[in-house]
């Protein structure tokens, strides 16, 4: 729903180490030095196992011997990550950030800093919000860039102060490059609802949505609010709201709920409809959920983590806050406590389609396949299904591994799609023929192949899809090369492109020239036990026996499925071509 773009150097600054989570520090007799020591030693290692309950009754028993600078921090970081807000924000206050600092210690500065800031606005502490932003330093922030947070931070203090002149003469996206001017044009509109400037608010939104295309739905809202608000006086923007409302992407809960309710009343006006921003506090939420999306885009989890707490802290009402900490702690291993924060997302329409989605994720990446298929069977069974609801439930169903009712559900979606299906819906048909082909249907299969390779020509995963596909088949092989060549043309380093060029060339006779490809494509993807079994098949046919049960060695190693697992079995006692006759 929110959108991402990769982050800046002095947002990847911000490389928070943080771990499992915090409890109120009880007061008892305290433990001897040696204890203490013991606990956090202890706490360390629970830390790194993500053994979290015993990090917290660790380092809550390392506390009680005295709070030095270090136990504090660490301390601090692992309230962070459990969402103890309350337990963050004291050890917060606690620490000391007065000396100088350099390296990491300085990234944790700016991380004490934030939490102070994020808590004095969240309070409406105007005064010690100022008080606080004078001592935040953005980190990795070079002479020449604008520093984003720094400013926008001052923004929203002067906004909150009610002089909104001055909060928007700092935030002026012409004045600022790459990603910065991004993010000055989004909190620009943001700054222009709080001073009530609505035909400028809506002006900027529709400024940022035609920039930056669909993928800016909550942006598109707070657009259409401010020109509803901007159309009680000029009906001209009133039209314009309907116009961007009615262009945003059709299959967003969002914007589908909004539109359905507009529909209802036509005569809602903007704070009705919602999307727009209310307090410097939401501002600043999602100054922080951008900066968070942003930072997982990059794989930056635990930078991630930190700004999307203090986002659920600014604004705990916002439901965006909690679908990103979800996202966020997912993507850092942590299924049970992005549970957790899901919990905090209404469960009414349109958040409970978007809620669905994540649970159903987060049981996948737990490999609970079947809980997610029959959590996601209801909403496709009911007789307002929607392409989504077909969608996520043949993707449950492909990982459960029942590839053929994958497939019909994939087919239940493509009948929703319009007649003039375009390189956006080919997906759907790769999908589809991808498992119908793991269902043995491959004539099936080649049709929905090929349909999806017509509709999007360039697409390098539906290439070498196709064409690997021909050729493990042993037909058409000019054709399937043709299909991988374009494929690595589009996209020449991807390990399992290689792989299938090398394959190619086995397939052809043409050893010397796999077994150089293929030892490519190993480099490029080394846990692949297909890429593996494939160099050994190659190179036993180039007379290098000895390398290549080294490579089938390699294979068994990875852990591959139980078929390729008992054809590589069968090659290493007896050979590659007693064990291909036994297939």
């Amino acid at each position: 729903m929110y959108r991402s773009t990769a982050a800046p150097a002095a947002l990847l600054a911000f490389a928070l180490l943080l771990a499992g989570p915090s409890a109120a520090l009880a007061a008892r007799t305290p433990p001897t030095a040696d204890e203490a020591a013991q606990a956090y030693v202890q706490g360390r290692l629970a830390v790194a196992s993500s053994d979290l309950d015993v990090a917290t009754r660790r380092f809550q028993d390392a506390l009680k011997a005295g709070a030095d600078d270090s136990l504090l921090r660490r301390a601090m970081d692992v309230a962070m990550l459990s969402g103890d807000m309350v337990s963050a924000v004291r050890l917060a206050n606690r620490i000391d950030t007065s000396g100088k600092a350099g390296g990491a210690e300085a990234v944790g500065n700016s991380l004490i800093h934030l939490t102070r800031i994020a808590s004095a606005a969240a309070a409406r502490d105007w005064r010690r919000y100022e008080a606080t932003r004078a001592q935040f330093r953005e980190p990795g922030q070079s002479a020449s860039s604008t520093p984003i947070i720094s400013t926008l931070l001052e923004a929203y203090g002067l906004s909150a102060a009610g002089q909104h002149d001055k909060a928007l003469a700092l935030v002026n996206p012409e004045a600022a490059q790459g990603i910065a001017r991004s993010y000055m044009a989004e909190h620009r509109a943001h700054l222009l609802v709080l001073a009530r400037r609505w035909p400028e608010a809506a002006d900027a939104y529709a400024a940022i949505i035609a920039a930056e295309g669909q993928n800016v739905s909550r942006l598109r809202l707070s657009g259409v609010a401010a020109a509803l608000e901007a159309g009680r006086s000029n009906p001209d923007y009133r039209n314009k709201a309907i116009a961007m409302l009615g262009s945003g992407p059709e299959r967003d809960p969002v914007l589908r709920d909004a539109r359905d309710r507009f529909r209802a009343d036509q005569r809602m006006d903007g704070r009705k409809l919602g999307g727009l921003v209310s307090r410097p506090a939401d501002g600043l939420a999602l100054l922080f959920l951008r900066v968070a999306t942003d930072l997982n885009r990059d794989r930056a989890t635990g930078p991630g983590l930190g700004f999307a707490r203090l986002a659920t802290l600014l604004a705990p009402a916002l439901p965006e806050t909690w679908l990103v900490m979800t996202d966020t702690l997912a993507r850092s291993s942590q299924p049970d406590l992005a549970l957790a924060a899901l919990r905090n997302v209404p469960g009414t329409e349109p958040w409970s389609e978007l809620v669905l989605a994540r649970k159903a994720a987060i049981l996948a990446s737990q490999e609970k396949h079947e809980e997610a298929r029959a959590l996601l069977q209801g909403p496709a069974s009911r007789p307002g299904a929607t392409l989504e609801d077909w969608m996520r439930l043949a993707d449950a169903q492909r990982r459960a591994g029942d590839t053929k009712a994958a497939a019909e559900s994939f087919g239940r979606a493509i009948a929703m799609l319009p007649a003039d299906a375009g390189p956006e819906q080919a997906q759907l048909w790769f999908l589809r023929g991808a498992a119908l082909e793991a269902s043995g249907d491959w004539e099936a299969a080649e049709a929905d192949l090929r349909r999806a390779v017509e509709l999007a020509p360039d697409n390098a995963i539906f290439l070498n899809y196709l064409g690997y596909s021909l050729l493990d088949r042993r037909v058409k092989i000019d054709e399937a090369k043709a299909h991988i060549r374009r494929a690595y043309e589009a996209s020449p380093e991807s390990g399992a492109i290689i792989d299938s060029m090398g394959w190619a060339e086995y397939v052809s006779g043409n050893y010397a020239e796999a077994v150089r490809l293929l030892e490519r494509a190993r480099a490029a993807e080394p846990a692949d036990p297909t890429v593996a079994d494939h160099l050994g098949d190659a190179l036993w046919k180039a007379g290098r026996r000895f390398e290549a049960r080294h490579a089938w060695a390699s294979a068994a190693a990875l852990q591959p499925e139980a078929k390729l697992a008992e054809t590589l079995a069968r090659k290493l006692d007896f050979g590659l071509e007693i064990a291909l006759a036994a297939k």
